[in-house]
């Protein structure tokens, strides 16, 4: 019997979204002859899963997990940086201390008497480095109220948008809010009206449907979305369509 995942629909012919496999879904997703799996949270898959997809040969993406690491990467840069930038004003209060304290520089290193001594503790004798807190951003978020980062969305879109991925699916931890943001944009990129992009994502999200992601669709520049070379038929016959659909509305206001 073939059992498909809690979340799983289909977006578009050859393309298909869900939540996370388990071992009771691998013959239906088998099913599918999947090239392409795209992942967009940032927690490793599961081993059952990992080998399910390198036995069957399908590609699988991890786009969350690669923001993560780029982020732990530039934090990890920037603390780098701003230890290099204590090591070398400590190394100047140092020079300054000995320079200002003179002889009084050794008893400096003591208890220190005196504005020579003071100097020497805070410059050479003990290193001590002032730190501004800051709160670590979520994973491959730019902004605090942003479920997904731009750039996550941007690069998922267009291995969507490439037919040489295809049949592909794209996955999330729950099915709903990574992904329903990210199907948003694609609607939106494919002329959907707004409020039927919330109906889409409302059916799958339910009562765990989240304001923020619907903002999210909104606001998303689609003109950001460079596309691929080789399109899938489906979307080539959707411009096709549109294009004839918008030429008798050019035709009316060219009249007037």
């Amino acid at each position: 019997m073939l059992t498909p995942p809690e979340q799983f629909g289909i977006v578009e012919p050859g393309l298909y979204r869900s939540d996370t496999l388990h071992p009771s879904h691998f013959p239906f997703i088998r099913s599918l002859n999947l090239k392409t799996a795209i992942l967009l949270t940032p927690e490793l898959p599961s081993r059952a899963m990992s080998n399910f997809f390198e036995e069957n040969q399908i590609r699988l993406i991890d786009l969350a997990l690669g923001s993560w690491k780029n982020n732990m990467s530039n934090n990890s840069i920037s603390n780098n940086s701003n230890n290099n930038n204590s090591n070398n004003n400590a190394a100047d209060g140092q020079g300054i201390g000995e320079a200002v304290s003179g002889s009084g520089a050794g008893a400096g290193t003591g208890t220190g008497t005196g504005s020579g001594g003071a100097l020497a503790i805070a410059g050479g004798g003990t290193n001590v480095t002032l730190t501004t807190p800051s709160v670590p951003a979520a994973p491959f978020q730019t902004s605090w109220w942003k479920p997904l980062s731009e750039e996550l969305i941007k690069d998922g879109l267009e291995m969507v948008l490439d037919a040489k991925n295809y049949p592909i699916i794209v996955m999330d931890t729950s099915g709903i809010h990574e992904i329903g943001t990210f199907m948003g944009c694609l609607r939106r990129l494919q002329h959907w009206n707004f409020s039927s992009i919330i109906v889409e994502y409302r059916a799958y999200a339910g009562s765990k449907a989240r304001y923020v992601n619907e903002q999210f669709i909104e606001l998303f520049d689609i003109d950001w979305i460079t596309l691929p070379e080789c399109l899938p038929t489906w979307w080539i016959e959707q411009e096709q369509m549109w294009v004839c659909f918008q030429k008798p509305f050019s035709i009316i206001f060219l009249s007037f």
